[in-house]
Order: structure tokens, then C-alpha cells, then sequence
């Protein structure tokens, strides 16, 4: 089901998390929404029904602009992902998704603001064996130093730096990061190690999606066409989904194979194209959704310089 023909402009729903930063709003040009917890999470484009923390938040996005303005998201489309942004002011838990034919979590991380002194944790370091790996996480009260001693540490991530993390790969997010999110639809994660603040862990399921073999589906061919661009690197590969940073003041953009996402990273960006409904300005931080179109469009990164273009699995 795909119902529309110019870029969807989507309202956040405004996530509350213990740990949330509460700057997303600080920072970037979004509604304040009070909350007696710190918002932790944007979710920016969804069409996943509830949040699996708070059962009684729908986080499914609405349009804002166009003649589908007031739409829920999931009435026109079927989005394959989620897209968010973190934003912690705490360190969350040691984490992994699962891993089968049926439930799997690729994901994307783009930083775009790091506190002096942020890190995060991406994977186990080399020569770690999950099963050591494991037997440390299910021994008594492990240590902090104990547990991340074990993973890859990230410190002081510049805006701009990314982090892919397959399915299966144990991570954490530190203090401090406001961080772009694009990930598979699954909402399942296993808390593996939570610094013993005594939540729920998930250790036998995780430790069966720990580093396992992935579903052996082919990467999703991006399809793009990019002119006037400066610099085009793909830096996702997935295969719901893959993420390309073009780089330069006017880009040429031609998808006839997908639907799309477009992602102000770097500052506002204004969209145009072969309908007056196509003419849109996009906000730093926000990311809206394009349909695919033979007809090429430009985006004009005002002086920003850089963009993030996001072909999606149909």
C-alpha cells in the first residue's frame, strides 16, 4: 500500500525515557512537550503502532503538509523502518536484538551532537568469544568494568560519525549523544547488563542472538541517481534499508525503484520538485518521507552542505 506522490513532512511523537536528555528541543527547531520524565526519543517517521515501553503511547506519525495533512502515516504507507532521535543524558543498557528468519533489527546510528567526554559501545572487541562473553553477564552481579571491558568503545563521536549495528551485535549508548536512529520495524530488545539499577534482564534470549548469523538476504540495491553532488558515500548497506550521504549546495535526485527518506543532518534543507506540492523546507534535525518518482527533484542543502538519502525496502 503506497498512497501519495510528493515528500510527507511527519510530527514527531515525543517519547519519554528515564534516561532522556530532554535537549532535542533545546537544540533543534521542535515543540516543547512537557512530561514529568525527560524525552528520551523522537520518533520522526513510524508507522509502528505503540511504544513497547508505555503500551499506551501511539507512535504512529502523522503528515503535516500536502493534501494528506492530519493523516496517520500507516493509513497511506507501510514504512519498513523506524526513524529517531536519541538523546541521553544517562548511559542506557547493554543491548542486542534478535536475530531469526522472522524477527531481526538492522541498525544505523548518525551522530549529531556529542557532549565533550560522550561514548557509546559497538560490538564485541576482537578475540572476545560470546560465550565468555555471556558466562560474564550471567555470573552474579558483574562488574561495570567487567562487562564493557569486553565491547568496543566509541569515545568523543564527532557530528557526522556513523555506526552501523546488524542485528545481533551487542551495544550500548552512553551519556551525552543525540544521535540520528534508523532501524528495521521490530521493537524487540533484550537488556543484557544495566549497570545493576535492578530492571528486568533478558539474558538467555540474548545471549541466543548474540553475534548470530544473520538472515542471508541480499543488501538493498539503493537505486539512485545523484547529480551536482560534491561527494556521494553510501554508508549503510541492509537489506531493508540503506543510508548514502550526499554532500554539496544543489543535488539531483532521481529514485525510481523506492520510496526514500531525506534527512537534514547538517542544517536546513529546502526540497523541490515537479509539482508546487513537491516545493518543502526541510528542518535540521527532521527527515521526511519521498515517494519514488521517475522524475528527478533537487535539494538545495542551504549552505548546510550535507544531506542523508535513505532508499526503503517496498
Amino acid at each position: 500500500m503506497s498512497r501519495f506522490n510528493y515528500p510527507l513532512l511527519l510530527e514527531p511523537v515525543s517519547v519519554p525515557r528515564p534516561w532522556g536528555g530532554g535537549r532535542v528541543c533545546k537544540l533543534y527547531d521542535r515543540a516543547h512537550v512537557e512530561s514529568s520524565q525527560p524525552i528520551g526519543e523522537a520518533w520522526d517517521v513510524s508507522t509502528w503502532p505503540k511504544d513497547p515501553g508505555d503500551p499506551n503511547l501511539a507512535t504512529v506519525t502523522h503528515i503535516t503538509n500536502g493534501s494528506l495533512a492530519g493523516t496517520p502515516l500507516d493509513q497511506i504507507v507501510n514504512v519498513p523502518v523506524v526513524v529517531k532521535l536519541l538523546d541521553s543524558a544517562e548511559k542506557l543498557s547493554v543491548q542486542v536484538h534478535p536475530v531469526s528468519e522472522n524477527e531481526h533489527k538492522d541498525e544505523m546510528w548518525y551522530i549529531l551532537h556529542a557532549d565533550p567526554g560522550a561514548y557509546l559501545f559497538c560490538g564485541l572487541k576482537d578475540g572476545v568469544d560470546k560465550n565468555a562473553f555471556c558466562d560474564v553477564i550471567h555470573s552474579k552481579d558483574p562488574s561495570e568494568e567487567q562487562v564493557l571491558d569486553m565491547l568496543v568503545r566509541a569515545d568523543d563521536p564527532k557530528p557526522g560519525t556513523y555506526f552501523n549495528v546488524p542485528t545481533g551485535t551487542v551495544h550500548a549508548v552512553g551519556p551525552g549523544l543525540v544521535a540520528f536512529e534508523i532501524s528495521e520495524q521490530t521493537q524487540i530488545t533484550y537488556r543484557l547488563f544495566d549497570y545493576n539499577r535492578g530492571r528486568a534482564l533478558h539474558l538467555d534470549d540474548g545471549c541466543k542472538a548474540v553475534m548470530a548469523v544473520r538472515p542471508n538476504l541480499p543488501v538493498l540495491d539503493a537505486g539512485l541517481k545523484i547529480d551536482g553532488a560534491q561527494n556521494v558515500e553510501t554508508i549503510t548497506e541492509f537489506p531493508t534499508f540503506c543510508v548514502v550521504k550526499a554532500t554539496g549546495d544543489k543535488i539531483a535526485v532521481q529514485s525510481s525503484k523506492h520510496m526514500h527518506l531525506v534527512t537534514a543532518t547538517m542544517g536546513t534543507c529546502k526540497l523541490s520538485g515537479p509539482t508546487a506540492d513537491w516545493n518543502i523546507t526541510l528542518k535540521h534535525s527532521f527527515t521526511c518521507l519521498v515517494p519514488a518518482t521517475t522524475e528527478p527533484y533537487t535539494i538545495d542543502t542551504c549552505g548546510s552542505g550535507d544531506v542523508l538519502i535513505s532508499p526503503l525496502k517496498d
